[in-house]
């Protein structure tokens, strides 16, 4: 893997080879929203009750049971973790619009699918929200006339892959689906494109993703039936959006790359006074003379990232995991330390300028005399911290979106003579 600048309910398990230490995540809580156009609802909701680790729900604009237009227009958004757009609404209340516009503050998961594209006409921000729109007529936007945007029924459709090592399309090869196309409709500079279409009725570009305030954003083009509902590419596409869009692995065998060749330094760079060396295929760091500080650096940056890294220190000890490293300033870590004030331990996350952005305050949590596992995110601004397989931070925070990792080897006498072991570093695509 290169440098990049990684229905059940019941938890899911993701294990690091290391310790064979299972991080436990609750199922994602997903709210389908639906309203304003006609679909299969039963082979609809088959797709969704086949995804494992999602508790789903459907929620209708002005429905009875669960009304998507109240939860909107109060704060019952807040309950779930992503949410599956596959309306085409128009001239929602002010307070739905409003409760739409908060969900990428939060950091929700956003997947747009289909018709919903042509969802929100009248509503600028929803255009940004998704990445593009589909014109119901002609319109001016921008000082420019544009639509109507054009559709065409019972497509056999040839879908090519963009990147086959990103998350969610990660291993899939190009398919032919019986879908709906569309054409003529806008797509913002700037996303990533995820499948393109030469089919001479549609656009090129009909599926990407982007990021929208503290959100991950996917957009599908494809889904207008059961046909495409049972496709096999279909499910396992709308399945890594999910998850993907909820800043978890996108699926469970994504490609790891160790940062570690057992029996050098190479790939990576010291900066200050600590000793750095492999011994036995560990990575060793320990204080310089006079108890000097130092750091060791990766040559190379990543921006979306899961990390696993495990490790041991000699106590008294304060070190830590640097990721997306710009500067002291500009950077985060994961510590490893005691800290009297305020009171937190090892799994904490430092944010250089900062400080503490999260605290993990259960010291039972570390092994002391034994090795320990951090599993480590960082998905668009949201930064997460597994230590021994209980998550101790998740946060949203901007201070840096990419960067090198690296390991801390803190000055003082107070913390000599300290020595941090890394028997594992990984990183991969999320």
């Amino acid at each position: 893997m290169r440098g990049f600048t990684a229905v059940c309910a019941v938890c899911l398990f993701w294990v690091s080879a290391a310790r064979g230490q299972a991080v436990s995540e609750p199922p994602l809580k997903v709210l389908v929203v639906t309203g304003g156009h006609d679909f299969n609802r039963p082979a609809f909701a088959a797709l969704f009750d086949g995804l494992k680790g999602v508790e789903w729900k459907e929620a209708v604009y002005g429905g009875k049971d669960l009304n998507a237009t109240e939860i909107f227009g109060g704060d019952g958004w807040k309950a779930w973790d992503v949410f599956v757009f596959y309306d085409m609404v128009q001239g929602l209340p002010e307070k739905s619009l409003q409760g739409l516009a908060a969900l990428p503050k939060a950091g929700k998961g956003l997947f747009f699918m289909h018709h919903t594209l042509a969802a929100n006409q009248n509503w600028p921000e929803y255009r940004k929200m998704v990445g593009g729109k589909f014109f119901t007529g002609k319109t001016v936007e921008d000082g420019k006339e544009v639509g109507p945007s054009g559709y065409q029924h019972g497509r056999d459709m040839r879908v090519a892959i963009c990147d086959k090592a990103h998350p969610i399309t990660w291993g899939l090869e190009g398919f032919t689906i019986h879908d709906e196309s569309y054409n003529k409709y806008a797509v913002a500079p700037g996303v990533t494109p995820l499948l393109t279409t030469d089919d001479p009725t549609s656009d090129r570009v009909i599926a990407w993703t982007h990021v929208y305030g503290n959100s991950r954003v996917v957009y599908l083009q494809l889904g207008h039936d059961e046909k495409a509902y049972e496709h096999p590419a279909f499910k396992t596409l709308v399945e890594r959006s999910i998850r993907y869009t909820a800043a978890r692995p996108a699926a469970a065998d994504l490609p790891w790359r160790s940062l570690l060749d057992g029996k050098s330094l190479a790939g990576w760079e010291a900066e200050g006074g600590a000793a750095w060396r492999v011994a036995g295929g560990v990575l060793v760091g320990e204080q310089g003379p006079n108890n000097a500080a130092g750091d060791l650096f990766t040559t190379e940056s990543f921006d979306d990232f899961e990390a696993v890294v495990t490790f041991r220190v000699r106590w008294p000890a304060n070190s830590g995991v640097w990721f997306r490293y710009r500067n002291g300033a500009t950077a985060y870590q994961a510590d490893i330390l005691e800290w009297p004030n305020p009171r937190c331990f090892t799994g904490t996350i430092y944010c250089g300028g900062k400080m503490f952005i999260a605290m993990n305050t259960d010291p039972a949590l570390v092994a002391k005399d034994d090795w320990n596992t951090f599993v480590i995110r960082g998905a668009g601004s949201r930064v997460m911290v597994f230590l021994n397989g209980t998550k101790v931070g998740d946060v949203h925070d901007d201070a840096s979106a990419s960067g090198k990792f690296g390991v801390q080897v803190h000055a003082g006498a107070e913390f000599g003579p300290m020595r941090i072991e890394i028997k594992e570093f990984k990183v991969r695509r999320i």
